[in-house]
């Protein structure tokens, strides 16, 4: 019988978009009014960011310091934020929306 070493996945193991994404799950996501959303900090340090679907590119922008700096310079760069707020929307369209049963409408 032989046994195999568990393998020990580290931090370094993942790519930074990877390691965003799975610290976006600690963010809370509200609806903003007028539109948009705001993310609370994975912090806790009271800070609430805003998030928008930018109307020319059709992307969300985020309002933290990363998006700011990396946002513009990286094309389809994702902060935590925006990769919460996805997983907010996703999730909402599950709940509310999604019906298996539909057939999609074909594009003309």
């Amino acid at each position: 019988m032989t046994t195999k070493k568990r393998q020990i996945v580290k931090k370094e193991d993942f790519s930074p978009a990877e390691q965003r994404a799975a610290r976006s799950e600690r963010i809370i996501v509200n609806e903003a009014e007028p539109y948009g959303w705001m993310a609370r900090s994975e912090s806790g340090a009271e800070a609430d960011y805003h998030l928008f679907c930018e109307p020319q590119t059709r992307r969300l922008a985020c309002t933290c310091a990363d998006f700011i700096f990396r946002g513009n310079a990286e094309p389809g760069y994702e902060c935590k934020h925006v990769s919460a707020v996805l997983k907010f929307i996703a999730r909402r369209f599950l709940e509310t929306e999604y019906d298996p049963r539909r057939k999609p409408a074909r594009a003309a």
